[in-house]
């Protein structure tokens, strides 16, 4: 099983959006009404190969580092053996576009779903996969504790800007098995509105 740790996931995603707000205060995320986080256990055939390349967000946990954010995206490339890079882009609310760019890693063979992201300055966050078929979802998730305050984030990922209800319906389970609340899922913008930099596939 992998418990999560106190490793803030704030770095996962758009940490650019924590430096634009000015305040340490930004990382903390949705403070959860649970007593403790929850033990879950990270897909245990995962394979980062096939996991790479494009993800949309489709929905997410609201946390304070990500308001006033759409579009958001995640791409993976390997790197090295068991190392993946990682771009996330994202538009503010004032239009602007933003990214960052660090490195997944995973920690043990026990545990291929667990890994670890990096971004320069930043500190780790924990990424855990519960679940994916690689071609229409991903499923999420970290919990730390700061004090006496549990943080969630959640985010559920598709390869396209939609997902269907059949394919949410299977996504959201694997959260609703580890006893997380997915009525607190917020859904992202994404699809005309958006505007996507830099294009992927990357250009030659």
């Amino acid at each position: 099983a992998a418990q999560s740790s106190s490793r803030f996931l704030a770095t996962f995603l758009f940490t650019s959006v924590v430096l634009a707000a000015g305040t340490q205060a930004a990382v903390f995320s949705r403070i959860s009404q649970r007593a403790a986080c929850p033990v879950v256990t990270t897909k245990p055939d995962f394979n980062y190969i096939p996991y790479a390349g494009l993800w949309y967000e489709i929905e997410r946990f609201e946390n304070v580092f990500q308001q006033g954010t759409s579009c958001e995206r995640a791409i993976y490339e390997e790197l090295s053996p068991g190392v993946v890079s990682v771009l996330n882009t994202a538009v503010l609310a004032d239009g602007t576009l933003t990214n960052i760019t660090g490195s997944a890693t995973a920690i043990s063979p026990e545990e291929p779903g667990h890994l670890i992201v990096s971004f320069p300055g930043r500190p780790d966050g924990d990424y855990l996969v519960l679940d994916t078929d690689y071609t229409n979802y991903a499923s999420v998730y970290s919990c730390g504790l700061a004090g006496a305050f549990v943080l969630e984030y959640a985010w559920l990922l598709g390869r396209e800007q939609t997902m269907t209800q059949e394919v949410m319906d299977v996504a959201l389970s694997k959260f609703t098995q580890f006893g997380v609340d997915v009525s607190k899922f917020k859904l992202t913008t994404q699809g005309e509105t958006c505007v996507y930099f830099p294009e992927y596939p990357f250009p030659p």
